[in-house]
C-alpha cells in the first residue's frame, strides 16, 4: 500500500496557535503584566529552545516563586491540552485513507507528544505513530522513517509532509520519499533539491498526494 507520512507540530497540528493559547492562560494564572504574552511567544522560539532555558528566563523576568523544574512540569502537563485538530485536516486524512493510503505520523519530541495526539483525537485517524524519543531516532535520521513505515504496515514508498526543511524534507528525500513542504508563508531557502511541492495546509497537501497540483 502507498504511504503518506506527516509531521505533527505545525503540520497536522498548529503548534504556534496552541502555544499562544497556553501562554494566555499562563499569564492570567500568574497575573503577569501586559506584554508578557508576546514576550513568552518570542522566548519560545517556535518550540526549539529548551524548556528549562525558557522558564528560567520567565522566572527571573517576572519574579515567579515556583522553581524552574515545577514550571516545566506544569507546562508539560497543561500545554498539550491547548491543541486542536482542525476539521478540514481530519476530513483530508480520512479521504486519503479511504483512497487506500496508509497514513503515519513522524514527530521529533518526547513522550508528552502522545498527550497532544490524545487531546486532538488523532490516534485513530492514522495507521502508525513514531515519536523520536520513544524509538531512539530523530528526524532526519533514516531509522525513524523506516520504523514509521513498519508501524503502518507499508513499504517506505510515498510521501513525507512537514514544515521543517532540514528534518522533514531532507529526511524524507534521504529515504526516497517524495516531499511536500508546509511553507507557513516562508520561502524555501535550503537550495536543491527542493521539495516536490509546497502546500499551505493538510487539505492542500492531500490534494497533491491524490493527484492535484500545488506550486513547487
Amino acid at each position: 500500500m502507498p504511504l503518506a507520512l506527516f509531521d505533527l507540530d505545525n503540520t497536522l497540528l498548529d503548534r504556534e496557535a496552541a502555544f499562544a493559547r497556553w501562554a494566555h492562560t499562563f499569564c492570567e494564572t500568574h497575573g503577569l503584566a501586559d506584554g508578557a504574552h508576546d514576550w513568552l511567544v518570542a522566548a519560545d522560539e517556535d518550540g526549539f529552545r529548551p524548556r528549562e532555558e525558557v522558564f528560567a528566563d520567565v522566572r527571573a523576568r517576572y519574579d515567579l516563586d515556583p522553581p524552574v523544574d515545577d514550571l516545566v512540569e506544569a507546562y508539560q502537563r497543561e500545554y498539550p491540552a491547548s491543541f486542536v485538530f482542525p476539521d478540514p485536516s481530519r476530513v483530508a486524512l480520512r479521504r486519503l485513507r479511504s483512497a487506500g493510503w496508509k497514513v503515519g505520523i513522524v514527530t521529533n519530541g518526547h513522550q508528552f507528544q502522545e498527550r497532544k495526539l490524545e487531546v486532538a483525537g488523532l490516534r485513530h485517524e492514522v495507521d502508525g505513530v513514531c515519536i523520536s524519543a520513544l524509538v531512539d531516532s530523530w528526524k532526519p535520521d533514516p531509522g525513524i522513517f523506516l520504523e514509521a513505515a513498519r508501524r503502518c504496515g507499508a513499504d517506505l514508498v510515498g510521501w513525507m509532509v512537514g514544515d521543517s526543511g532540514s528534518a522533514d524534507i531532507r529526511g524524507g528525500q534521504a529515504v526516497g520519499l517524495r516531499t511536500i513542504w508546509i511553507h507557513r508563508g516562508r520561502e524555501w531557502d535550503l537550495g536543491d533539491p527542493a521539495p516536490d511541492a509546497r502546500a499551505s495546509d493538510i487539505a492542500e497537501a492531500v490534494g497533491v498526494i491524490l493527484g492535484g497540483t500545488a506550486p513547487a
